[in-house]
């Protein structure tokens, strides 16, 4: 069924920050502990939940060439509500329309439910090839609230409302829906950082959570971090950072830069560098800058560069399409993984089109934002590595026994 509404709005989707009310901020302790996720509102998307974005939607990719044709259509089964033994967990980033609110946490009267669900669509859609797909709503901490001028224990108690949401969720998932199927957890950016926080919280010393995890996809999530030459041990005691791409119960994590473009600075503004939250259990260790090294995936793209496969973007941005609701520039940039030192790695990405090639730049208008000095490519990350990470994926299924 061909998708009614449009997507444009989702592309402006992560990391900014928005209130009604921008002259106060709400005190995050009065809120209740966390959201009921038996009622079905609190889902943006469910196998239960009826007439969502997703329900019936065809999530067939096209590919289109340098002379915007159709190459081909690679066809992606919609399994959003089948149960293949495989779930999908994602938790999407912040999707608020204002970036200078105060720190507090959304709540969820104050958020744009078509936004959310549209921006979980566009970036993770795809994944509901692998089955059953769940996506909670959660009251939303605003983006200064992950600034460095946010004293730590005002940060620690808004970023536990959201969190204490995403737990609440995954615990009514598990409980009610999960029957022994395996797991795949995805996320991006805020999102990503609620969901490493489960994972150290809720995973890491359970050993039959763990036998269930293929992956934990952290897409957008800054200074994943561990034992200098290692890939373990560091927000995780148990887990470790993927270091192939056929390995299960183990954690992706990418940022996305532009080739040119200078790699970010440490930010002690971000949770791992938070002793409250390490104190809550929601990290096993905090970031030793005289030990530890920064990592991010380098498996499927390494240090050499290559050309990046099927750079995928919601059809209706671009109309390209007849026949798929997604579309594929397969080759229009070069990708490879950077380290700058111990602290400084990203995703770099070129644009490299062929002569007269007419595919457009999606990433063009990044170069304009406000956070690009700091966030790079930020905002597309999925659009970016969603194909290499669904490819591994893939193979971890052959090998998650």
């Amino acid at each position: 069924m061909k998708y009614l509404y449009t997507l444009t709005i989702a592309l402006i989707w992560t990391s900014y920050s928005c209130s009604k009310n921008n002259e106060t901020t709400k005190d995050p302790v009065t809120v209740s502990d966390h959201l009921n996720y038996s009622n079905m509102e609190n889902w943006a998307f469910h196998p239960e939940k009826n007439g969502t974005l997703l329900n019936h939607y065809n999530l067939d990719v096209a590919v289109i060439n340098e002379n915007l044709q159709t190459d081909s259509i690679i066809s992606i089964p919609n399994n959003s509500s089948t149960d293949t033994g495989v779930d999908v967990f994602f938790v999407h980033p912040t999707v608020l329309s204002q970036i200078n609110d105060p720190p507090q946490n959304i709540v969820l009267e104050e958020q744009s439910e078509f936004m959310v669900s549209a921006t979980i669509l566009a970036q993770a859609g795809l994944m509901a090839k692998y089955g059953r797909f769940f996506a909670p709503r959660y009251r939303q901490s605003t983006g200064t609230t992950y600034r460095t001028t946010t004293s730590k224990e005002l940060q620690a108690s808004i970023i536990t409302v959201s969190y204490n949401d995403v737990k609440a969720a995954f615990i009514n998932y598990l409980t009610n829906y999960n029957n022994g199927n395996k797991i795949i957890l995805a996320g991006h950016s805020q999102g990503s950082f609620l969901l490493a926080m489960l994972l150290r919280d809720v995973f890491d010393n359970n050993e039959d959570l763990k036998s269930k995890l293929v992956t934990a996809a952290l897409g957008g999530i800054g200074y994943v971090y561990a034992a200098q030459d290692s890939y373990e041990g560091g927000w995780w005691k148990n887990i470790p950072l993927c270091t192939a791409m056929e390995q299960c119960g183990c954690i992706h994590n990418w940022r996305s830069f532009d080739e040119g473009q200078s790699l970010p600075e440490i930010n002690t503004g971000l949770p791992e560098f938070n002793p409250h939250l390490i104190d809550q259990g929601l990290i096993y260790r905090t970031v030793d800058q005289n030990q530890d090294w920064f990592v991010q995936d380098s498996e499927y793209y390494g240090s050499d560069v290559q050309p990046l496969r099927y750079y995928i973007v919601p059809n209706q941005q671009y109309n390209l399409s007849e026949d798929a609701n997604f579309i594929a520039f397969d080759k229009l940039y070069n990708v490879r993984f950077a380290r700058e030192g111990p602290f400084k790695v990203g995703l770099n990405v070129e644009l490299t089109p062929s002569t007269n090639d007419q595919r457009p730049n999606d990433l063009a208008d990044e170069l304009n934002h406000p956070n690009y000095d700091y966030w790079g490519y930020h905002r597309k990350d999925y659009n970016i590595y969603l194909w290499a990470l669904l490819e591994q994926i893939d193979l971890k299924l052959q090998n998650c026994k």
